[in-house]
């Protein structure tokens, strides 16, 4: 049982304190996790508390889907390798977990409501769309270095779990500005809703998404969103994405994105995900679907 639970009851009301010392505690006993666990969730870093939750969170989705979550090793210094290692009838499945840091998030929109004040705010569509992109770049290049290392192998699935909790107060679900999850955003070119118009600004048919093939940083440079289109990504069999901070509903919101330029294929619905896009080459172009 995680003894440093004080902070988390005088921060949180009882019950979702409790929660997540619950949560916590299941993880730390379970030897997978950092040995610095403990004094990480104490105050003064939420990026620290909120890491620690979602790999809670993945351990129970995990062990609820009847899985046998693994690690490379946890010796003093820390993990060993990816965050989890499960078995699928003979493929082995690397899952890295990371909770993107709010940094370029305008601060109103990270705070929360004040009760009787009306407010009007403009949603960073782009500026959460960046940190997806970003913590999606560092990962596949820790992958790789998995690999170099021979903690992952050539025949091994690899999948990032992003959980973008940490970049609003509150969500009521994963969508960006295309009406398609951030997961998907981040590594296909999809953009905005537009409707068609002739040149007489009168309508031309129904609304389409657009293509977007970058988005900008606040320094006016380029980032990429079509990275399940870069042959660079071809160690990362797929992505996941989560927004919750809690599993008080008995399981979590998740969206899982198959590469399909992935060395190796992850197997399709076996991750528990609620919505799970594929992407099937037909001709000179992908088209995407949802399971």
């Amino acid at each position: 049982m995680l003894r440093t639970n004080e902070h988390l009851l005088e921060r949180f009301p009882e019950n979702y304190a409790r929660h997540l010392v619950e949560l916590l505690s299941a993880y730390q006993d379970s030897g997978l996790a950092p040995p610095n666990l403990e004094s990480e969730v104490a105050p003064g870093d939420d990026g620290k508390l909120w890491g620690h939750v979602w790999e809670a969170m993945l351990y129970r989705h995990l062990l609820n889907l009847g899985f046998k979550p693994q690690t490379a090793g946890v010796t003093k210094a820390g993990q060993r390798g990816p965050d989890f290692g499960i078995m699928h009838q003979g493929i082995r499945i690397w899952i890295e977990a990371v909770t993107p840091a709010p940094n370029g998030i305008p601060s109103d929109y990270l705070e929360p409501p004040k009760r009787g004040v009306v407010r009007v705010r403009r949603v960073p569509q782009e500026e959460r769309l960046l940190r997806w992109t970003s913590v999606l770049s560092d990962k596949r290049k820790k992958l790789e270095y998995y690999r170099t290392q021979n903690i992952i192998n050539a025949t091994d699935c690899t999948v990032i779990a992003v959980n973008s909790c940490r970049l609003q107060d509150y969500a009521m679900n994963d969508l960006g500005i295309s009406g398609l999850p951030f997961a998907v955003e981040a590594v296909f070119p999809i953009g905005p809703i537009a409707f068609p118009i002739t040149t007489e600004g009168e309508p031309a048919g129904d609304p389409i998404n657009i293509t977007r093939y970058t988005i900008q940083k606040p320094n006016k440079s380029e980032v990429r969103t079509g990275n399940f289109l870069d042959p660079n990504y071809s160690n990362v069999s797929a992505i996941m994405g989560c927004w919750q901070k809690d599993m008080l509903r008995n399981g979590i919101d998740l969206t899982a994105v198959h590469n399909p330029l992935a060395t190796v294929s992850l197997p399709r619905a076996i991750l528990g995900a609620n919505k799970e896009y594929v992407a099937d080459q037909e001709g000179d172009h992908y088209m995407l679907r949802s399971l």
